[in-house]
């Protein structure tokens, strides 16, 4: 989906009903479940939306927990970026879970199962940003995601106060729109990255695998790169890779095919990718066989590469499958 013109505010309601607040979220989030007291209910929801980044800001007086066991396939295929304005709160994903307190930030991925819970007098502001946007910057979104990171210095402080900036001045901002959704996903990246690196002793595993894992970046296009030819550009081991692989959660061949999925993803549905077939997007991102690429492709998103496109608006497909 591409930018729009500035929509202004999208919604500003407060509800007292917690069905009514349910009813809402479930329409305006395919697959979350809402969790709250009944009694002393009250929760203000104000959002606006810019094409799909959106910012949205939640303040409930009672408990609020926001679940998404089973993301809906139609859900926007985004990052959640939290801004913690005020209480305490917890947030869950991929088996991580932290507890934290007001002005931190964490990231979010909206098609993993997730959850967040805001205490009794809570305030967030939630900015959704379209996952091709950060992806491009991120060399492994999964190690950004969950850890919640404070936001009183430095580069966190930056980002804090230039998401809530934007929010608060989106008025005023017109048509440069589009360069400030991606200054913010570009810092979003970096202090994401920047949070990871200061964690790992410099010249340690964790600093062979973030070389390991922008070479695998570069070399997506690349039909036959391999562990071999991975280790040979990184100056390891074959057998290393395997080692430096094993704390993604993910194997070197899964890792790599995940990054050239979600390539050829953001291809079929970018504005640059129309004049594009299907087979030569498939080849540009390192698939040489169409059947199995129309296989994984629909394993991983639930629709064929052509079906997707269709959904995506996009014609001109020169490449025919089931």
């Amino acid at each position: 989906m591409g930018m729009s013109a500035v929509s202004g505010v999208t919604a500003d309601f407060e509800w007292q009903d917690l069905d009514a607040w349910r009813d809402f979220m479930a329409g305006r989030y395919p697959g979350v479940e809402i969790a709250a007291p009944n009694a002393g209910f009250r929760t203000r929801y104000r959002a606006w939306q810019y094409g799909d980044l959106e910012f949205a800001e939640i303040s409930s007086a009672t408990r609020l927990g926001i679940r998404v066991d089973l993301p809906a396939r139609d859900r926007p295929d985004c990052y959640y970026l939290p801004l913690q304005l005020g209480g305490e709160f917890s947030v869950g994903q991929y088996g991580r879970e932290y507890r934290a307190g007001p002005r931190t930030i964490c990231l979010l991925d909206s098609h993993v199962p997730h959850w967040r819970e805001l205490a009794a007098g809570g305030k967030l502001l939630n900015v959704r940003l379209p996952k091709r946007m950060l992806d491009c910057y991120l060399v492994d979104p999964t190690e950004a995601r969950v850890r919640p990171v404070a936001a009183d210095a430095g580069l966190a402080a930056v980002v804090w106060e230039f998401a809530n900036s934007v929010w608060r001045r989106y008025l005023e901002l017109g048509a440069v729109m589009p360069d400030m959704a991606d200054m913010l996903a570009r810092m979003v990246a970096n202090l994401f990255c920047a949070t990871i690196d200061k964690e790992c002793p410099e010249g340690g595993a964790e600093s062979h695998r973030r070389r390991l894992l922008y070479c695998i970046r570069d070399r997506l296009g690349d039909p036959l790169f391999d562990v071999g030819k991975a280790a040979a550009a990184c100056g390891i081991s074959p057998r290393y890779v395997h080692v430096l692989m094993r704390d993604t959660g993910r194997s070197f061949s899964r890792y790599l095919l995940e990054r050239r999925l979600e390539r050829c993803h953001e291809a079929l549905q970018s504005k640059a990718g129309r004049s594009c077939s299907i087979t030569e997007i498939a080849f540009r991102w390192g698939f040489n066989d169409m059947s199995h690429f129309s296989r994984v492709f629909r394993r991983r998103y639930g629709l064929s590469p052509r079906e997707f496109r269709a959904m995506s608006g996009i014609s001109g497909d020169r490449f025919l499958s089931a």
